[in-house]
């Protein structure tokens, strides 16, 4: 029997609709971009997920030292995407993307060259410098060749690339480092950095995204006030997030589960990839209430379900559950950013919505894992559930009315 849809005038205009956005989407630029970001934020996870173990390996240092490598790549992104607004404004996305790739690609090579704690905390806050203005201008970038009403789903693409990172970072990390040992994780890192250089090559003329210049010290140069409101919900549902990332091995270990643990993100990254393009039509078409909410409920459920896994079953419906909430959450949120502003403070959008999200992935290992002594990584995860609850009432405070 044939498929009813294929004689419905109605699916037949859809299916068009979408291939008029997604070839006006997928096009050189957008291609070349989107590229860069997935390799370069492998590159991150890579790093990250590694880091702590060799640095604990090489140099005898306390978990909490080891940790601290960490944050301060995050620190270093924070502020790396808070001075690429202005850049962004000044110079243009193409020579602040080229300058990110050349500070990262230096700093990879500086890891060849590190044989103390201070030189390593120095590679690695230029490493999350290069990452923060990279990952800032590339953002910014796609945000002015997708057509404005293809943001959503044109955002969703690119954010995929992220995804993508997200299940290849940790996994080629932990294979390689356990299998090869650090060096070849450290000749890999930089094999990938001199790849994105290559790429870069590739970007032609993009639109001007210069606008009438402002006082260097005038924070309004740097960030949107209109985004800030916006932004807050993803101050309190991204320490989840940092939580997940920071704890999960532990908590996987701890529940006999470590082998899952492994896969977990794989499951994270699958579900992101299947659902981004659909919720990103769905935002182009009915605005961001018809994502958002079901998004922050499905990431408190993923949450509470991750407190209960006592099974690997359990656990990966976690990470389905995640992909499909918290990864949505981050692609419509960066595209709600760019609504609320003018096209020429794309770049300040897109820098004040990503500092919140990485300053909250940042703080929450550390805030909330204070909880795990007294609670155990069960009670931890739970808490997060009620606090990604809790934003859902946030949101409909800071947005609920401003919405499309």
């Amino acid at each position: 029997m044939p498929r009813k849809h294929l004689h419905d005038p109605a699916a037949q205009q859809t299916e068009a609709g979408f291939i008029e956005a997604f070839a006006a989407i997928c096009r050189g630029n957008f291609l070349v971009v989107t590229c860069i970001n997935m390799l370069l934020m492998t590159d991150y996870y890579l790093i990250f997920v590694t880091g702590t173990a060799h640095v604990q390996k090489t140099f005898g240092t306390s978990l909490s030292t080891a940790g601290l490598t960490s944050g301060i790549m995050v620190i270093g992104c924070l502020v790396g995407r808070f001075l690429s607004g202005n850049q962004l404004s000044t110079f243009g996305g193409k020579p602040c993307l080229l300058a990110g790739l050349l500070l990262f690609t230096a700093s990879v090579g500086g890891l060849f060259l590190v044989d103390s704690l201070p030189m390593l905390f120095v590679q690695r806050f230029a490493a999350g410098f290069g990452i923060g203005v990279a990952g800032t201008a590339t953002g910014a970038i796609v945000a002015y060749v997708v057509p404005v009403r293809f943001h959503g789903l044109g955002i969703g693409l690119f954010t995929m690339s992220a995804a993508l990172a997200l299940a290849f970072g940790p996994f080629l990390g932990i294979f390689l480092s356990l299998r090869y040992g650090y060096q070849t994780l450290m000749l890999l890192n930089a094999g990938i950095s001199l790849v994105c250089l290559g790429i870069f090559c590739f970007l032609r003329n993009l639109p001007p995204m210069r606008q009438p210049s402002r006082p260097a010290l005038s924070l309004y140069s740097y960030i949107d006030p209109r985004v800030v409101r916006f932004s807050l919900v993803a101050l309190v549902v991204c320490p989840s997030y940092g939580c997940i990332q920071a704890f999960l091995p532990s908590f996987a270990a701890e529940q006999g589960l470590t082998g899952t643990a492994s896969i977990f993100f794989l499951f994270y990254a699958g579900a992101a990839l299947l659902t981004r393009p659909h919720s990103g039509r769905l935002f182009d078409r009915h605005g961001e209430h018809v994502i958002l909410y079901p998004a922050l409920l499905l990431t408190a459920l993923a949450l509470f379900v991750l407190s209960r896994a006592e099974s690997a079953a359990v656990l990966l419906c976690a990470g389905l559950l995640l992909g499909v909430g918290f990864a949505n959450f981050q692609s419509v949120g960066q595209a709600v950013s760019l609504s609320l502003v003018s096209r020429s403070r794309y770049a300040q959008a897109t820098t004040t919505f990503y500092i919140f999200f990485d300053l909250g992935i940042g703080l929450g290992p550390y805030i909330f894992g204070h909880l795990i002594p007294s609670m155990g990584y069960s009670g931890m995860y739970l808490t997060l559930s009620i606090v990604v609850l809790a934003s859902i009432g946030i949101y409909r405070i800071v947005h609920g009315g401003g919405a499309r």
